[in-house]
């Protein structure tokens, strides 16, 4: 497990090293950090200006937000979609620099209400956008899901921090300013992501409208999929009526005052945090319908329990629990539907619940009055809180039978978590990546993979048996269990740089490109031109060596013994870094920049960082058979050929091991 967190911890501060992500990831703090300040101030100040019914007027926003979202998220399919963030950004902040004015002028709140559901519907298209851009702009798919986490988790943060400032502001300040100050924060967040560049275009196959119809079939014909969303959209039922219920209760029941609703949000985003944790242990559980049930039982009881002692304390307390249940329930909602609902209709069905969940979220707003003018608040939450645990309860055998409509993925989880660049994913992104794969074999002596050829850009993950890696005739690797090959063609779509043939007879699990991206950054992608980020930061030389096939079996320790007995060298633009035909007994990893491979003068290929060279020469100990020459300033790791003999021969027999005894 520590072996774990340090392989995430390392992705994580790569991708933060890498300029265009660290702009989307505080680009989409600010645009969090702005709608929970706008959203906390205005739902308070809406029970001021109008009662239990503008509150709910302000939460159903999630409803005009879904309905735009069928359009919206077609932005996602534009060819620019750095300006798509840029724009959206700025939309939201006039709009809600607007809406500030309209506070300060003391005009009807209707004119309030109609410009915040404005703001959700511009929105709407930020997350696919940003989700469709991100791979353009990573250099790994290690890179691809830190980031993602990276967002993951920032989007948690940021609506904790956002409740709070929010729930601090409104109490003290008129609410023209706070509302001005979400708008401040917006603009934060455009010009934080107003220099990102990408360098290819990425497309998503199915989008707004289009996957509508695939998914709704989808669903249909799987009972336990529909089972599992119905679930999911009663659970943001849930989350609409509190966040309705808890403005009123906040005010007139725990006496919290005017920054006691940005109390209660911040109290949930922490809970949210917590389920981080959580989540996380719960990778290859075999039982998951139990966990998701504790979710959704956890998203209605606290709410009950604070109708029937309101005290502040224990309500902050009951708070913390219900966020925890509230993304216990969302996890387990989204890996359960990637257990059971086939691959290729994962995005569809997601598609479709996602809208689905937003309707709901914002209807729930609007029931919460009516409960509030028919029970009175205790009695309100002692309803919305309980119907939810009632309903779980009446479902219990049918939820308990999905998981047996699962197949099992035990096994399967355990060895996509062996993979360095999924370490990153959350529990339902890894159950997304296992729902993808699909299995191939092979018989001893087949080519997997052919050098200089164009494929499909697949990636494999062995399960089985042991293959070898061979560059112009020459043995340099080895596969077994758990080793995967193809990354290198996945993001950047050029042809493969060796042949990866079977020794024996061999089962892999496969994984597409498109397949990839769906999994990690939630869009569905269906290709992408050759190219590669515009520049690559320094990659740590240990992490390089474990990503290269050569080293990628020898155990952590040898790999750091070959990186202290290293040296890296600094090479200038248009510098041989190897010539052909010259003796040089020693293996070079690429740490920065680019570099190209040429052949009788003829470009090979194209070295980023992450590349390796020179195993032909340090395994059969000839000259050099290619030239290698930066294209830029790079940094190379450079190991003594005997080192490298010597970490492989201690490694056991093998058929790289054969060829120096």
């Amino acid at each position: 497990m520590a072996g774990a967190q340090n392989d995430r911890t390392g992705l994580v501060r790569r991708a933060l090293r890498n300029r265009a992500v660290r702009g989307i990831v505080a680009g989409f703090a600010g645009i969090t950090l702005g709608e929970w300040v706008l959203g906390t101030t205005v739902a308070v100040h809406a029970y001021d200006a109008g009662g239990a019914l503008a509150v709910g007027l302000i939460g159903f926003r999630f409803a005009p937000a879904a309905l735009a979202g069928l359009w919206t998220a077609r932005l996602a399919d534009h060819a620019q979609r750095h300006r798509v963030l840029g724009l959206t950004a700025a939309g939201r902040a006039v709009t809600t620099a607007v809406a500030a004015a309209a506070l300060a002028l003391h005009l009807p709140f209707v004119t309030v209400v109609a410009l915040v559901w404005l703001d959700a519907a511009i929105g709407s298209g930020y997350r696919p956008a940003q989700a469709a851009l991100l791979p353009s702009l990573v250099r790994t798919p290690g890179e691809l899901t830190a980031a993602t986490a990276l967002i993951s988790n920032v989007k948690s943060t940021g609506q904790l921090v956002g409740a709070l400032i929010g729930g601090v502001l409104v109490a003290g300040l008129p609410i023209a300013l706070p509302v001005a100050a979400a708008a401040l924060l917006y603009l934060v967040g455009m010009t934080l992501t107003a220099g990102i560049r990408h360098t290819r275009p990425f497309v998503t196959a199915i989008g707004g409208l289009r996957g509508l119809p695939a998914g709704v079939q989808a669903l249909r014909a799987d009972r336990a999929a529909r089972l599992i969303a119905g679930y999911a959209c009663l659970r943001s039922l849930m989350r609409g009526l509190w966040l309705a219920l808890a403005v009123v209760a906040s005010l007139r029941l725990l006496s919290l005052g005017r920054s006691g609703f940005g109390l209660l949000m911040a109290a949930a985003a922490v809970g949210a945090l917590a389920a981080i944790v959580a989540t996380g242990r719960l990778v290859g559980n075999r039982r998951l319908t139990d966990w998701f049930a504790f979710g959704l039982i956890l998203c209605g009881l606290p709410i009950a329990a604070i109708g029937v002692m309101p005290s502040a304390a224990p309500a902050l307390a009951l708070i913390v629990v219900w966020g925890l249940g509230m993304a216990l329930a969302d996890v387990g909602a989204q890996t359960l539907l990637n257990r059971i609902v086939p691959g290729s209709s994962i995005g569809p069905v997601t598609g479709v619940v996602e809208n689905s969940k937003l309707l709901l979220e914002g209807l729930g707003s609007l029931i919460a009055p009516l409960l509030l003018v028919a029970f009175g608040i205790r009695g309100a939450l002692l309803v919305a809180g309980g119907t939810l645990p009632a309903l779980v309860l009446i479902g219990r055998r049918r939820l308990a039978r999905v998981d047996d409509h699962g197949a099992a993925r035990h096994n399967l989880l355990q060895l996509l978590q062996q993979v360095s660049f999924f370490t990153p994913l959350a529990l339902d992104g890894l159950e997304g990546v296992a729902a993808r794969l699909h299995v191939e074999r092979a018989d001893a002596g087949t080519e997997i993979l052919r050098q200089g050829e164009v494929d499909e850009r697949r990636w494999y993950l062995v399960d089985a048996g042991e293959l070898v890696v061979e560059v112009d005739g020459f043995l340099v690797g080895e596969l077994r269990r758990g080793s995967q090959f193809g990354e290198r063609s996945l993001l950047r779509g050029v042809p493969r740089s060796a042949t990866v043939r079977a020794v024996t007879d061999v089962r892999l699990y496969a994984l597409d490109q498109a397949d990839f991206v769906a999994a990690v950054a939630g869009v569905e992608v269906l290709g992408a031109q050759a190219g590669a980020a515009d520049r690559a930061d320094r990659l740590d030389p240990e992490t390089a060596l474990a990503r290269v096939p050569l080293m990628s079996s020898l155990a952590p320790a040898a790999r750091s013994r070959l990186v202290g007995r290293s040296r890296i060298l600094t090479v200038e633009a248009g510098t041989p870094i190897v010539s052909s035909g010259e003796r040089d007994d020693t293996y070079q990893v690429l740490l920065s920049g680019r570099a190209r491979v040429l052949v009788d003068n003829e470009l090979r290929q194209e070295l980023l960082p992450g590349d390796a060279f020179g195993e032909i020469a340090v395994l059969h100990q000839v000259p050099r058979t290619a030239t290698v020459v930066a294209r830029e300033e790079s940094t190379v790791l450079v190991i003594a050929g005997d080192d490298v003999r010597g970490a492989l021969r201690e490694r056991g027999d093998g058929h790289i091991a054969a060829l120096f005894g």
